[in-house]
């Protein structure tokens, strides 16, 4: 299996690089021209002038995936698969030589025999992968149009230097004008194949950052079977965390257990064991470690009870203590009798004095309620540099906070003192609370008031124990190894990082059970990258800074931004120099003639371009108001496919009757016919239609709804445009589409109306699936 990754990724290797040499040293005969040939192969490939877009485009596309075949992923092999293929077709045209095309064809047809030996299927880790696929793209890019311009010196108007074509290749990359002027056919494709090429990667490596941001993670049926599997049989603390939205499941074959793991760079690590049935915990153990294995991922089980550790060591692991976790025996009281619980007792005492009470708040909370907490959680996130943290503990978010119970101290002004959330206690007798907030100033033990309140509470309702979490390093004095001497050196010096100890003491003077936790993995050189996993799974990044401010917001509106920054970037070069944008038309332009050669592709993207140079401020103006709506209301992946598949609602039947009129003699339409066209604006009124069909039925639907025709029909009776023709085609087509499927929904399941999912959860998709 090895063997073959290594042979496939030199096979990308030697031809992406051939092909990129090709494209940069063939030169056409002058006469050339592309024209449409009868077979269909024929036409679509002189169309694309010569083959050589599909030798660039096979050559960035396999020098891309090479590290990804060594990983064996899958979409990897299918991308080289494709990249092969094009690159022999290209071979054909661009420099016909049957032995160079035959030997391109065996080895795409080697590589793809060779699909057995890529299993791994795409992770969640896009991010990484798309800041690569714009990094190395764009280097590639830089250095064929720099090996281009330098060999083409005498086709350029005063000549260049190596670095002088490095720059004019920098500048080609950012769209911004060159000095050196093309003065053959040959100069000019380079000219223009290179912006296309950089508007291409920067479209691709674009939406696999979307796709890291928006996408898959959680599937709404996943979390019903989870959700199900938690309520019978969870019995640990760790149990409610595994619903949070940093979680990825993995759900047993039959069903009947599950792994819920967290991602950090190559390191898969499980929240505490398998979770299920008892005869499938085992299993689905053994399908998590195989999943770890075809995706190259290292894997580790955090914070697993000893009842836990059965299933795993059975399966070849290996488990290090990693500390203790404290339990409250309830049935004598929370606070321990006699000198042990003197401290506790006089610190409740201390609080009622000052006028503190503990009091259960309204479930769920109100809006009031929400602000009350949320000024305490801020002003203690301030205090201290407190940090929010994920993966073990639950953060501050609303939606998270109204699912459940809140206890809080408020004094005598009702000013909320401190506040925790119960959490769900699924099979277990014991029960566990998530946030510890307190008001820096608070009367000292507001926090033990609000213990003993909870554990009386939890007792009163049928509770053995209540749950303190894990101390880290703690109990290891008889744990052999040096894993064990290094968090016992940790848990004595270590507080400058954490007061390891002081959290032990505080918890000890609760009088409670001590359980041991364990950290699984495959062995002692898994162990520091599965610690340091763990550490960086629990970090947030502070949210009062700007740049985490500005993240949060390209994570909510993940095609929004993308769109605007794509849309900006373009516009400012073709305002800065218009022959930009007219190179730009050109190579990714749509027309009848263009589509009719073969070149079906332009229906991507057209939309991505405008039609005019410089800003179009109209298209910037409805794109601000559409895309925005329609990922607070639809997400971002059907956002995306909303947008690209309203265009073509609109853009084909347009087209298809202009064809028609011209076929009827129409003099307007047949000169319509070669107009290169493109624009944002059919997209953005079918994302407005969605938005509009999607509401609630009612009068605010119907308001919108009459708004939006009224604005379509207006512009088409004052302009007369096709493209006022082609915006009411999208938004209708659209509308059409979308009542039909909430039709047959109507008739597969008896419903009435669409469910509704509320903003801003863009990994949500409405339970219909548009």
């Amino acid at each position: 299996m090895t063997a073959v990754r290594r042979a496939s990724a030199l096979v990308a290797l030697l031809v992406g690089v051939g092909a990129l040499s090709a494209v940069v040293r063939v030169v056409p005969h002058p006469e050339h021209r592309p024209v449409p040939g009868l077979r269909p192969l024929e036409g679509a490939v002189a169309a694309i002038d010569g083959g050589r877009y599909l030798l660039l485009g096979a050559g960035l596309v396999l020098l891309l995936v090479v590290r990804a075949l060594l990983r064996g992923r899958r979409a990897a092999w299918l991308a080289a698969v494709a990249g092969l293929a094009a690159a022999t077709v290209g071979s054909l045209v661009v420099h016909p030589h049957l032995p160079v095309s035959a030997t391109l064809a065996v080895l795409t047809a080697l590589v793809g025999a060779g699909g057995r030996a890529f299993t791994a299927h795409g992770d969640p880790m896009l991010v990484r992968r798309g800041i690569a696929v714009l990094v190395g793209g764009a280097a590639l890019l830089v250095a064929v149009a720099t090996a281009g311009l330098y060999e083409l010196d005498g086709q350029f108007r005063g000549g260049t230097t190596a670095w002088g074509s490095a720059g004019q290749a920098a500048r080609l990359l950012l769209m911004l004008p060159v000095d050196a002027e093309p003065l053959t056919r040959h100069a000019d494709w380079l000219v223009s194949a290179t912006r296309g090429a950089a508007l291409a990667v920067v479209l691709v490596g674009a939406g696999m950052l979307i796709a890291a941001v928006s996408g898959g993670r959680q599937r709404a049926a996943d979390r019903a079977v989870v959700t199900r599997l938690l309520d019978e049989h969870a019995t640990t603390s760790l149990a409610h965390f595994q619903l949070l939205p940093d979680k990825h499941w993995l759900v047993a074959a039959d069903g009947r257990a599950f792994v819920g793991y967290g991602l950090r760079g190559r390191t898969a690590v499980a929240l505490g064991g398998p979770i299920g049935a008892p005869g499938s915990r085992r299993a689905a153990a053994a399908e998590f470690l195989a999943l770890c294995r075809r995706n190259g991922w290292t894997p580790g089980f955090h914070q697993v009870t000893p009842a836990e550790l059965p299933d795993l060591t059975a399966l070849g692991l290996r488990a290090y203590k990693i500390g203790e976790e404290a339990v409250v025996e309830l049935a004598g009281g929370t606070a321990p009798e006699g000198r042990a619980g003197k401290s506790i007792r006089s610190a409740v005492r201390r609080c009622e004095r000052a006028g503190y009470r503990v009091v259960a708040l309204e479930h769920p909370l109100t809006d009031v309620d929400l602000a009350r907490l949320r000024e305490v959680s801020e002003a203690w996130a301030a205090d201290g540099e407190h940090r929010e943290r994920t993966f073990t503990l639950g953060q501050f978010d609303a939606d998270q906070l109204r699912r459940t119970p809140v206890l809080a101290v408020v004094d005598a002004e009702d000013r909320v003192q401190a506040f925790a959330n119960t959490l769900p206690a699924h099979r277990s007798t014991e029960r566990s609370f998530d946030l510890m907030r307190r008001r820096p100033g608070a009367v000292n033990g507001v926090m033990d008031q609000l213990f003993v309140a909870m554990g009386d509470r939890f007792a009163a309702g049928g509770g053995t124990g209540m749950n303190l979490g894990l101390a880290p390093f703690t109990g290891l004095a008889d744990q052999p190894g040096v894993p064990a001497r290094v968090m016992r050196l940790l848990y004595e010096r270590g507080g400058v990082l954490l007061d390891y100890a002081g959290l032990r003491s505080f918890k000890d003077k609760w009088a409670p059970r001590w359980e041991s936790r364990y950290l699984v993995t495959t062995g002692d050189t898994a162990l520091p990258r599965v610690a340091l996993a763990v550490a960086r799974l629990g970090e947030l990044p502070d949210p009062r800074r700007p740049l985490t401010r500005l993240a949060g917001l390209v994570r909510r509106f993940p095609v929004t931004t993308t769109f605007a920054a794509v849309q900006l970037w373009l516009m400012l070069a073709g305002a800065y120099d218009p022959q930009v944008h007219r190179q730009l038309i050109a190579a990714a332009g749509s027309s009848w003639e263009l589509l009719a050669h073969g070149q079906l592709w332009r229906l991507l993207t057209s939309p991505v371009v405008q039609a005019s140079p410089g800003w179009v401020w109209v298209n910037i103006a409805l794109g601000a108001v559409a895309f925005p709506l329609a990922e607070s209301r639809l997400g971002s992946r059907w956002t995306a496919l909303g947008f690209f598949a309203g265009d073509l609602l609109g853009s084909v039947p347009v087209l298809l009757g202009v064809r028609l009129a011209a076929a009827t003699g129409s003099d307007s339409a047949l000169a319509e016919l070669h107009q290169v066209d493109g624009g944002s604006s059919a997209g953005s009124w079918a994302l407005l239609a969605a938005v509009v069909v999607l509401l609630p039925a009612g009068r605010r639907r119907t308001r919108a709804a009459a708004a939006l025709a009224a604005v379509l029909v207006v512009a088409l009776v004052l302009d007369h445009g096709i493209a006022d023709v082609q915006h009411a085609a999208s938004a209708l087509g659209v509308v059409a589409v979308l009542t039909l499927a909430r039709r047959l929904r109507r008739g597969q399941r008896g419903s009435g109306d669409l469910i509704h999912v509320s903003p801003p959860s863009p990994a949500l998709v409405r339970e219909d699936g548009l």
